[in-house]
């Protein structure tokens, strides 16, 4: 009897996905997290949800132009940036009997508009690492700065109905969006009703006979502002007209260490 071989665990199309110089181990037919991000190039994929949040964070960031996950790996003998994977894989060999830690590889790196460029770590809430964590870091931090690369840590809070969490996920998708659900009317009819008084979604979508779905969409284009790192986006949420201004947008100052 015929048999018809087939080969599982291993991930396909991966070099359609950027998931940096640190490849993603293969997780039975697809990545742990992939999702499509136009500030990292495309399809990327990340390792843990709290990457995945601090992605969201990066690619609504109005300040931000371009990002990429594990960008590169320092490599913390020689005090160096390894760009390449087979550059990291020379490095490797060379310090296989080192002791200590070797190498340490950022969750992302980041390029503002004005060219501000830092390195990203992101770490859950509760577990920021342990000592040789901590000393891994430290050898990685000056190689990073020197390099126009500084480190900064968010931190992915535990709390599943943290307001940052979930309206990260939200603008997110409501950024997808904007092609199909935005247009000049309804910027004219939320600035008509909103005026200089502030209101609340709820109220507002009861005005104006709006879904609530479109409110995430008016804040990303600026049309409305509010305090997303306090509120969540739902009924109560104080809302102002935006004037065009993004700085509500502006989130990771707010869970980074």
């Amino acid at each position: 009897m015929n048999r018809t071989s087939v080969t599982y665990g291993k991930r396909g199309r991966l070099n359609e996905t950027n998931s940096g110089i640190r490849q993603t181990a293969p997780t039975f037919g697809k990545a742990k997290h992939g999702t499509f991000m136009e500030k990292a190039g495309g399809h990327i994929t990340v390792e843990s949800d709290g990457e995945m949040f601090a992605a969201r964070l990066l690619s609504i960031d109005p300040r931000v132009s371009s990002f990429q996950p594990q960008p590169f790996t320092v490599d913390l003998i020689d005090q160096r940036l390894l760009l390449t994977t087979e550059a990291r894989s020379t490095a490797w060999r060379r310090h296989y009997r080192a002791e200590g830690p070797k190498f340490y590889t950022p969750d992302f790196s980041v390029v503002h508009m004005d060219g501000l460029r830092y390195s990203l770590e992101v770490k859950a809430e509760g577990f920021e690492g342990d000592e040789l964590y901590q000393e891994k870091i430290e050898l990685a931090r000056p190689v990073l700065a020197a390099n126009n690369y500084p480190l900064r840590t968010v931190v992915f809070p535990k709390n599943t109905a943290h307001p940052i969490r979930l309206n990260a996920h939200l603008l997110k998708q409501a950024a997808q969006q904007i092609h199909t659900y935005f247009d000049e009317d309804l910027v004219e009819r939320v600035c008509q009703r909103c005026g200089d008084e502030p209101t609340t979604m709820l109220q507002l979508c009861k005005d104006l006979q709006l879904m609530p779905g479109l409110i995430p969409i008016l804040l990303v284009k600026g049309v409305l502002s509010a305090d997303l790192a306090r509120f969540q986006i739902k009924g109560a949420l104080p809302l102002t007209l935006g004037f065009g201004d993004l700085n509500h947008l502006c989130l990771i100052e707010e869970v980074v260490q």
